[in-house]
């Protein structure tokens, strides 16, 4: 019988660090939104001219020797994958997962069969002229859009490598501290006799049984391990002599927090009922409530003000380019668009019935 709660255990520094990132709602919906794409390609700023003697730099280019292909690691047909591709994939995971990998010859196996497979079915797809749908087309332009706002905004809203400084870390501390705060743990042994709430018999015979091993774990120098290792019915804490380990008083269940407050570290309850039954618990060790201390959590402090300090530069940026020239609205032409995209959509059903 476990003795924590089913309330989940809170993450304070995350949620104080998570609270001092807290922007706008704005800018995250305009940059992770898809764009919408115009039917149009966009025009280039300048056209290369073309040069008068065009054959010499293509005899120069074609003279190149093409690059050497990395030896394949898996192949099927055509399709191959080769070792620069795993070698990517690879320094994508992180290092332990990448270890673990290494040694898992049949997960290995397996990723390379559905990388080959997908490869495979791209050229199938490719030698029909899937990729020339119009509907792909300009999922193409969308996802190319999307990608390169969120690099280019990055790059034009990116923090300096300064920031923040040292004062601003501490600043950004000294107004976290009531979130940092963490609560007292209580190191927590037991001893488990289950007896169900409805069966008069099994609670009257463990409820005797829990108050003479509570007596013999208050005697001195009693040993309440083994005690626990020989008595206790909880198989997830008999094994070591009934400890749970360090956790808040939160955590338990609300019949052992009384019992536990009362405790000094060493002592001993006397029976404790549950639904579930009886619990002879020992308080090991407290530990008083404190804050997290600066240097433990300085580095997420300094990632979220550096994300909030982007943030804040991508949206001013954003404003500045819509307030540099007239944003001009064609009401006819709006509406338009939403009658266009109404009369698509009820044509669909009519379409995918007549298709065979």
């Amino acid at each position: 019988m476990n003795i924590l709660s089913n309330q989940p255990a809170r993450l304070r520094v995350t949620a104080a660090v998570l609270l001092i990132a807290v922007l706008a709602g704005a800018v995250a919906l305009m940059r992770g939104s898809p764009a919408q794409s115009s039917e149009s390609s966009p025009v280039p700023a300048k056209a290369a001219a073309a040069p008068e003697k065009g054959a010499a730099p293509a005899a120069a280019a074609a003279a190149q020797p093409a690059p050497a292909k990395a030896p394949a690691v898996a192949t099927l047909g055509a399709v191959q994958v080769d070792r620069d591709e795993l070698a990517r994939q690879l320094e994508s995971l992180p290092p332990e997962a990448r270890a673990q990998l290494k040694g898992n010859r049949a997960g290995l196996d397996q990723w390379l069969r559905a990388r080959l497979a997908e490869k495979a079915l791209v050229e199938q797809a490719r030698a029909q002229g899937w990729q020339e749908r119009p509907e792909l087309k300009r999922a193409f332009q969308a996802a190319q859009e999307r990608i390169v706002l969120q690099t280019y905004l990055d790059s034009v809203s990116r923090a300096p490598d300064d920031y923040p400084a040292e004062a601003d870390l501490r600043a950004a501390y000294e107004r976290a501290r009531p979130q940092l705060a963490q609560p007292a743990l209580y190191r927590v042994s037991q001893i488990f006799l289950p007896a169900a709430l409805g069966d008069g018999e099994a609670v009257a015979a463990a409820r005797k049984q829990a108050q003479d091993l509570a007596k013999r774990a208050q005697a001195p120098k009693a040993d309440f391990a083994a005690l626990a290792k020989s008595y206790s019915q909880d198989a997830s804490t008999r094994a070591q002599g009934g400890d749970i380990g360090y956790v808040p008083l939160a955590q338990l269940t609300p019949e052992m927090r009384p019992a536990i407050e009362q405790l000094k570290a060493g002592e001993v309850s006397a029976p404790v009922q549950s639904a579930a039954g009886f619990h002879i618990l020992k308080l090991v060790d407290l530990r008083a409530a404190s804050v997290a201390p600066y240097e433990q959590v300085k580095d997420e402090l300094r990632a979220a003000l550096r994300t909030q300090r982007q943030e804040l530069a991508a949206r001013a940026y954003l404003e500045g380019l819509l307030n540099a020239g007239t944003v001009s609205i064609d009401g006819a032409a709006l509406n338009a668009a939403f009658d266009q995209s109404a009369a698509a959509a009820a044509a669909q059903p009519a379409v995918a019935a007549r298709a065979p």
